[in-house]
């Protein structure tokens, strides 16, 4: 049965109360213990290229050298608490990257430098809008003292008729002249100009300015690489981004402002260009996929997804990109547009692919579709858990023990086409699940082969009544 309860402020704040304890037990989480076998290097701030990592006294020192080693499988590269990192660490077949020392995690930023010198930002002669120096990758979003506040980044939409628009905005647009809010900014990928609108000199305003540059923090080379206890930031593209991957474990870490930059131009059809950018992703098959202990915030897209299209590939019914033995467990998600997504459509008739063994279980997540991810043109497409409308067959998927608060559009929105291997409807297994929202709000979709949203939350009750044991609707009043 489905329980149904009036939620209070005091049993909000008791929510978030245990929240940030749980946000603090993952930033101070401890080294993992040294390996009985295999190599171990070591990489410092304070390193040496030329040394051979193999103590922290000859520590290497860049993630270029980190990322042309020879590395066994069975190697543990480990990287000095404390230290910043900017780039992309290519992670190796059956590697192991983790930290060493005392102090704050390593951090890896995807930004090139920061921007919070004031030579570097020089007028343009328009009032308010200032340039910088900056590259031909597309930049995200710019982030500054570290997320007091980030900037609104202008998309040209271009109508049939040959007039622009900020997409963004609404307004006329044509470049960077046109800016008129603060913090709002245009990036010239001609010559990789940004400029800024800025009421003074933003090196003068901030204290610092990173830029979250298209790539990914970490891609992977092979199988079974584990990634913990890195603060990964100011990324454009994915935090952890890899292809069909089997033995991915992303644990311990942190995420912060990932993605927003431009994944295509003409993307779906569209007259402007679709952003990305997903905190950890396996884009197409996968097996032992474990996410857990995490913590995600201000992301783009989603903070941990699994997905995989075959519409437009010429693809057989051989072809297998079932997704299995995957576990998203422990994390904090909060301010991401999707906690969770995963999708496996476009399948051609009888084809083997599916998803297996899907556990998403003690989970905190928290304003889906706010914060950086609010400039999104498609906001409303916000969901703790999100499947898109496709085909999704399933066998032995489990949501249980997660708490999901407050939605700019739906909790959930959970979705299959097509029968999975064992026959079954696909759906989920829900068990003990905390759903927090307003009487009234769309609680969702939850059907298989039926795409109809329901109300929260008179509509949901008796829907949830057939799947859901000890499930929870808390409800808050409207405002």
């Amino acid at each position: 049965m489905t329980n149904v309860r009036n939620c209070t402020e005091e049993q909000l704040k008791l929510w978030r109360h245990m929240t940030d304890e749980r946000i603090d037990a993952i930033v101070h989480r401890p080294n993992l213990p040294m390996p009985a076998e295999g190599d171990t290097y070591y990489v410092s701030a304070d390193g040496n290229d030329e040394a051979d990592g193999r103590s922290p006294q000859t520590a290497w020192k860049t993630l270029h050298k980190v990322n042309e080693a020879v590395l066994a499988p069975g190697s543990v590269v480990r990287f000095h608490r404390g230290d910043l990192w900017r780039g992309q660490i290519c992670a190796a077949a059956g590697v192991t990257y983790t930290a060493y020392g005392e102090g704050a995690k390593p951090k890896l930023y995807g930004s090139p430098e920061d921007g919070a010198v004031a030579e570097k930002w020089i007028p343009t002669g328009v009032e308010h809008i200032w340039r910088f120096e900056g590259w031909q990758d597309d930049i995200g979003t710019i982030v500054f003292n570290h997320g007091e506040a980030h900037a609104i980044k202008c998309i040209l939409r271009r109508e049939s008729d040959g007039t622009t628009w900020n997409n963004t905005t609404g307004e006329p647009f044509a470049d960077w002249r046109d800016l008129t809010t603060d913090l709002h900014f245009w990036h010239d990928l001609s010559d990789g100009m940004v400029y800024l609108y800025s009421c003074e000199n933003p090196g003068k305003r901030f204290r610092s300015i990173e830029f979250s540059v298209k790539r990914h923090g970490f891609v992977t080379r092979g199988p079974d690489v584990t990634i913990d206890n890195f603060c990964i930031c100011y990324v454009g593209s994915h935090g952890v981004g890899t292809g069909t991957m089997q033995g991915l474990t992303v644990q311990n870490c942190e995420f912060h402002w990932i993605g927003g930059s431009i994944q295509e131009e003409g993307l779906f059809g569209r007259n402007y260009a679709t952003r990305y950018g997903n905190a950890v992703e396996i884009y197409g098959g996968c097996d032992r996929y474990t996410v857990r202990d995490c913590w995600f915030t201000q992301i783009y897209d989603a903070a941990v997804t699994q997905q995989f299209t075959m519409r437009g590939f010429e693809r057989t019914n051989k072809d297998d990109f079932s997704q299995t033995n995957i576990c998203y467990s422990g994390n904090v998600m909060e301010y991401c547009n999707y906690s969770i997504e995963y999708f496996l459509s476009g399948l051609p008739q009888d084809n083997p692919s599916h998803m297996e063994n899907l556990v998403i279980e003690d989970n905190l997540m928290w304003h889906a579709g706010r914060g950086f991810c609010a400039q999104r043109p498609d906001k409303t497409e916000s969901a703790h858990i999100k499947s898109w409308s496709s085909d999704n067959p399933a066998k032995n998927y489990r949501i249980r023990n997660n708490l999901m608060v407050d939605s700019f559009n739906m909790l959930v929105h959970i979705y299959a086409e097509r029968q999975g291997p064992d026959g079954g409807d696909s759906m989920p297994t829900l068990e003990s699940n905390h759903f927090v929202g307003r009487r009234g709000d769309s609680f969702g979709i939850l059907a298989y082969r039926d795409n109809k949203r329901r109300t929260y939350c008179e509509e949901i009750v008796a829907y949830l009544d057939e799947k859901a044991h000890g499930d929870t609707l808390w409800l808050i009043a409207e405002d």
